[in-house]
C-alpha cells in the first residue's frame, strides 16, 4: 500500500501548488544592525533586505520571533530595561515601535522620522528615542507615547550614527559625509561641541569610552594623492583609523588618532566597535576585510597629530599587539553579550549573528536568521563590491567610495580619464545600469568594462576571477534611488516644482543636455570650465536623486544646488535666458524632486 500513500501525496502536493502558487523563496535578512538586551542572553536585529527584525536567544541559538518592519531597516535599539524596542526604516523614512515580552515581539505603531533615518537609540528612561535623520541632516528627538517629534538638532552632512553617556546626559552624533562629530547636553538640548576630522569620511561605530570622559569613532582618511599602485602601497590614498575626542571643550587637541593598517595587509571599511564592560578590550568590525580587530584601549598608542599611514609597531609585536580574527561575511554592528568574554556580531553577508569568543578568537556559534542557502549571482556580487580585498592590499572595496551604492561625496584622482591630474567628484552607481556611458568623461559605453577597469586600474587589485566582473555588474544593476521626499505620496509634485518643470524645458534651457525620463545624455559637451585641465567635454549625469548628491560638478566645486545654479551653472551660461529669484527656487524645487 506504499505506492498508494506517495500517489495521494503527490496529489496533494500538487493541490497546493494549484491553490497557493509555489513557495516564494526565503530573502536574505542582511542583518545591519543588532543591540544586546539587559542580561545578554538575547538580541535584536535589523534585517535590512528583509524588511523585518528579527529577536534572538544568544545561548541556544534560536530566532525566537520575527516581526515584519518598514522599507530597509536601518537600525535598532532597545531601552535599558529591555521592554521597549525600535527599528529605523530607511526608504519608509519611519520607526516601527515595538514590545518586547520574554519570546516575542509586538508591533505596537510607527512613527515619522525624518528623511532616511539611520542612527538610532533610547534615551535613559526609555521615553524619548533619538534618530539620526541621514537624508533631512538632523537628529531628531521623538517622544514614545505621542509619537511626535519633540526637538530637531541640525547635523550636516549624512549624520549616521548616536551614542548616549551612560548617565544619560550627553548625546553624540556623527556625520558620514563631512566628517564631523557633535556632542549635546540632552536635558539642555545646547550644542557642547563641534569637531571635525580633517579628510575623514565614513564615520562609524561612535561609542562612548568607558570612562565616560572621551569619544571614539571609526572612518577612512583620504589622502590626496593620485591613486597609484605605489601610492596605495604606501597608504597615501585611503587609510583606515579610529579617532577619539576628549569631552571637555577647552581640550588641548580636538582630536587624537590611531592608525590601523599594516604594511601589505590593511583594515578596510571600519564599521561597528564595542568596548567590554570591564573597558579592558575594544573590538572592531572591520567589514571590508571580513574580520574583527580586538585591541587594548589601556595600550594604545593614540596621537595627538598625524599618527602615520601604519599601525604603531607597538600594535604589531609585543604582549598589547593587535589581534585580527576572520568571521568572513560582512561584520557591522559588534556588542558584548557577557562580562567580558563572548561578542555577538551582526554579519550581514553570512544571514547571521554570529557568537565570537574574544579569547580564543573563535566564533562558537552561528545563528543563521534565514534567507537562501546558496547566494545568487546578485548576492555573489554584492559580496564583491563590499570585499575590500579586491584592492591592493585591501585597502579599500568599492564601496568604501560609493559607499552603499551611492557617494562618499569626496573626489578621487583615478586613471578613469586615463591621467593622472584631474581628481574627480565620486559618482553615485545608483541607477548605473541605466545611465550609460561611464565616466565623467562618457568613454566607457559597457559597464562591465567599466568594472573591470575600475578592479585593475582604480583599486590595482588581482585580475578578477571567471565570472567576478558579471556577478558584479548584475548588483550594480540592482542599485536603485531611494522613494523620493520630496514628493507627495504617491509621487506627485508640489505647485513650485510644477512651475520648474516648465523653466527646465524652456527659459532655462536645461532639457538640452538633461533628457528623458533619466535627465541625462550618452553625448559630451563643452561646459567651458576653464580649469586648467586638458579636457573639454563632460557627459552630464543624470539628475535623478540630485538633492542627495551634493556637492556637484565634476570637481566638487558647488557645495549646493543653491549656489550650482545662482553661479556656477546659472541657465545663461549655458544658452538659457536669466531667471529671477522666484524662478530659480522652482527650478531648484523641481530637481529637488526628481
Amino acid at each position: 500500500m506504499r505506492w498508494i500513500e506517495l500517489a495521494l501525496l503527490f496529489v496533494s502536493s500538487l493541490s497546493s501548488l494549484a491553490l497557493y502558487g509555489e513557495a516564494k523563496p526565503q530573502p536574505h535578512r542582511s542583518p545591519i544592525d543588532l543591540a544586546v538586551l539587559p542580561g545578554g542572553a538575547r538580541a535584536l536585529t535589523a534585517n535590512h533586505t528583509s524588511d523585518s527584525a528579527s529577536l534572538i536567544d544568544l545561548t541556544s541559538g534560536k530566532v525566537l520571533a520575527e516581526v515584519t518592519c518598514g522599507q530597509q531597516p536601518s537600525a535598532v535599539a532597545c531601552s535599558r530595561d529591555g521592554k521597549r524596542a525600535a527599528v529605523a526604516n530607511l526608504w519608509s523614512n519611519t520607526v516601527t515601535l515595538l514590545e518586547v515580552n520574554d519570546a516575542a515581539l509586538k508591533v505596537i505603531g510607527e512613527a515619522s522620522a525624518g528623511v532616511y533615518p539611520r542612527g538610532l537609540l533610547f534615551s535613559a528612561d526609555g521615553d524619548t528615542l533619538f534618530v539620526a535623520a541621514s537624508g533631512s541632516d538632523e537628529i531628531l528627538q521623538l517622544d514614545w507615547q505621542t509619537r511626535q517629534i519633540a526637538h530637531r538638532w541640525p547635523a550636516a552632512r549624512e549624520p549616521r550614527e548616536l551614542t548616549l553617556s551612560a548617565d544619560g546626559r550627553l548625546l553624540a552624533a556623527c556625520s558620514s559625509r563631512s566628517g564631523q562629530v557633535r556632542c549635546w547636553e540632552v536635558e539642555s538640548r545646547k550644542l557642547v561641541w563641534e569637531r571635525k576630522i580633517d579628510e575623514g569620511f565614513n564615520l562609524r561605530g561612535l561609542k562612548f569610552t568607558p570612562d565616560g570622559q572621551e569619544l571614539i569613532v571609526g572612518h577612512a582618511l583620504r589622502r590626496e594623492f593620485p591613486v597609484s599602485q605605489h601610492h596605495i602601497d604606501s597608504g597615501w590614498v585611503i587609510d583606515n583609523r579610529l579617532s577619539k575626542f576628549p569631552l571637555d571643550p577647552k581640550a588641548r587637541y580636538e582630536h587624537w588618532q590611531l592608525a590601523l593598517d599594516l604594511r601589505g595587509q590593511a583594515v578596510a571599511d571600519v564599521h561597528g566597535l564595542a568596548y567590554s564592560p570591564d573597558g579592558k578590550t575594544l573590538a572592531v568590525a572591520a567589514s571590508g576585510t571580513h574580520e574583527l580587530v580586538i585591541l587594548e584601549p589601556g595600550f594604545l598608542p593614540w596621537s595627538p597629530g598625524e599618527p602615520g599611514d601604519f599601525t604603531d609597531v607597538s600594535l604589531e609585536i609585543g604582549a598589547h599587539k593587535m589581534r585580527r580574527i576572520d568571521v568572513g561575511g560582512r561584520p557591522l554592528t559588534v556588542a558584548f553579550s557577557d562580562a567580558s568574554r563572548t561578542l555577538a556580531v551582526a554579519n550581514y553577508l553570512r544571514d547571521e549573528v554570529q557568537i565570537v569568543d574574544v579569547q580564543t578568537g573563535k566564533v562558537v556559534r552561528a545563528i543563521h536568521l534565514g534567507g537562501p542557502k546558496e547566494p545568487a549571482e546578485v548576492r555573489q556580487g554584492e559580496a564583491l563590491f563590499h570585499d575590500a580585498q579586491k584592492s591592493h592590499h585591501q585597502w579599500f572595496s568599492c564601496h568604501t567610495c560609493h559607499t552603499d551604492g551611492h557617494t562618499c561625496g569626496l573626489r578621487f584622482d583615478t586613471l578613469n580619464d586615463e591621467s593622472y591630474g584631474n581628481p574627480k567628484l565620486t559618482p553615485t552607481l545608483r541607477n548605473v545600469g541605466k545611465t550609460a556611458p561611464y565616466t565623467w568623461h562618457g568613454w566607457q559605453q559597457e559597464l562591465s568594462a567599466a568594472v573591470e577597469k575600475s578592479l585593475t586600474e582604480t583599486m590595482f587589485g588581482p585580475k578578477p576571477k571567471v565570472g567576478e566582473v558579471q556577478a558584479l555588474t548584475a548588483f550594480l544593476q540592482t542599485l536603485a534611488h531611494p522613494p523620493n521626499p520630496h514628493r507627495e505620496a504617491k509621487g506627485e509634485v508640489g505647485e513650485a516644482a510644477q512651475r520648474g518643470k516648465a523653466i527646465f524645458e524652456g527659459k532655462a534651457r536645461c532639457v538640452r543636455c538633461h533628457k528623458g525620463d533619466l535627465y541625462h545624455s550618452t553625448n559630451n559637451y563643452d561646459l567651458k570650465f576653464d580649469d586648467g585641465t586638458r579636457f573639454d567635454l563632460w557627459n552630464p549625469p543624470s539628475l535623478l536623486g540630485v538633492f542627495d548628491r551634493g556637492p556637484y560638478l565634476h570637481d566638487g566645486r558647488a557645495e549646493s544646488l543653491e549656489r550650482l545654479l545662482r553661479t556656477l551653472h546659472s541657465s545663461e551660461k549655458f544658452g538659457g535666458e536669466k531667471l529671477t529669484e522666484p524662478e530659480r527656487l522652482d527650478l531648484e524645487a523641481f530637481l529637488k524632486a526628481l
